[in-house]
């Protein structure tokens, strides 16, 4: 009966991303040479079916089957490196992109179950029916990312402590955010006066991710370390970052270290209130993870479904899950006009990194609100002396 309940409560999400599978596979006019073209660019982002899946089969050259990072520059952590490739071997294009959405399907399976099996139907169904599977999940490879954030916490639950930190050594190895998760897991078991599982925790990631990334960063170092000096020299997402750029008031290399301060500082302030025991250690996690997104000199859409996941580990309001899911389309949908004008040659592009954009700033104020609900809730603690549950359901 309760599994007959999970597949219930999954055929929304199942049924969304199937869908997406169809609607955003690119059309005969954009696969001219077998693989996604210019073309694809400008009637992707045109129609809102831009999919990283299908434009790096292209531009990374994935048809050519060469090995990631050693004979191929891959800007991703090392798991969905070695994903693309494996499912490059499968025929053709359509090959690689039906096999890539199956395998997003079933990462999002996994997610579910770990929810719907820590937090009740409830949870599920808010994942499952969020509107942002249907236009981000096969966005990127995120959700294979998502499951790992599941899966860890599953293990945490069940205090299976070494589990735990393997399946957060193979989130950073993944999507890297669920190393977020990592200092506040740890100091949870050393607040508890439980020294060996937190050794046994930390241990499980620290030999996970080495074992998952040392081969690389040996041998392919160049192509391995390109995830970060990618993302250190890209320039930031339209937002107040690159409005302070187009200004003169910053440079990117200031932008990374204010984005770092930034992010070490909340999440340390975020531990600090672990500490006192206004926050439990899922609760830390969930806010340090929406503040690294509020920080963050580049914003991608599907990063919203981090957080209307990370956010259904805890007691979130509905208002704010509805917020979220309503910012992350919108924010989406703006991604996608400005990248559609940006093809066209269009001067309105460049609008968006002069004038503060309503959508940026709503999505800023819902990842601000994520944080801000975990901090307003520890002060209710605080006054009543209360030690919180570790996200009750």
């Amino acid at each position: 009966m309760k599994t007959r309940t999970f597949w219930v409560v999954s055929v929304p999400g199942i049924g969304a991303l199937l869908w997406a599978l169809i609607r955003m596979a690119p059309p005969a006019l954009a696969l001219a040479h077998g693989h996604p073209d210019r073309q694809y660019y400008s009637y992707s982002f045109s129609h809102g079916t831009y999919s990283d899946v299908a434009a790096l089969y292209s531009s990374r050259h994935l048809y050519a089957r060469a090995l990631p990072y050693f004979h191929n520059i891959i800007e991703y952590p090392v798991i969905i490196g070695f994903y693309m490739w494996a499912m490059a071997w499968l025929p053709g294009f359509w090959g690689y992109w039906v096999g890539s959405g199956i395998g997003l399907v079933l990462a999002f399976v996994g997610a579910l179950y770990a929810l719907w099996h820590s937090r009740g139907w409830r949870a599920a169904l808010w994942f499952s029916a969020s509107p942002l599977l249907l236009v981000c999940g096969l966005l990127n490879w995120d959700l294979l990312g998502i499951m790992t954030w599941g899966w860890a916490l599953w293990e945490w639950k069940d205090q299976r402590w070494a589990l735990t930190g393997v399946a957060l050594g193979v989130g950073m190895a993944t999507k890297f955010f669920p190393v977020v998760l990592v200092p506040y897991l740890f100091w949870g078991l050393r607040q508890r006066h439980q020294r060996g599982e937190a050794r046994r925790l930390l241990w499980g990631f620290v030999l996970t991710a080495g074992g998952l990334n040392l081969p690389c960063a040996l041998w392919a170092r160049p192509g391995w370390a390109e995830f970060f000096t990618f993302n250190s020299g890209r320039g930031p997402a339209p937002g107040l970052y690159q409005w302070l750029i187009l200004r003169g008031v910053l440079h990117i290399d200031t932008v990374n270290l204010l984005s770092l301060v930034l992010t070490v500082g909340g999440g340390v302030a975020l531990l600090w209130a672990q500490a006192q025991g206004r926050l439990d250690p899922i609760e830390a996690g969930t806010a340090a993870l929406a503040w690294w997104l509020l920080c963050n000199k580049v914003y991608s859409p599907q990063y919203m479904l981090w957080v209307v996941y990370a956010l259904l580990w805890v007691d979130s309001s509905p208002p704010l899950l509805v917020a979220v899911n309503v910012a992350g389309l919108l924010d989406f949908l703006l991604a996608m006009r400005w990248l559609a004008l940006g093809t066209l040659g269009s001067p309105v592009a460049a609008r968006f990194g002069r004038a503060v954009v309503p959508v940026i700033a709503w999505r800023d104020v819902v990842l601000w609100s994520a944080v801000y609900e975990r901090w307003h809730l520890s002060e209710r603690r605080l006054v009543s002396h209360k030690v919180p549950t570790e996200g009750a359901v």
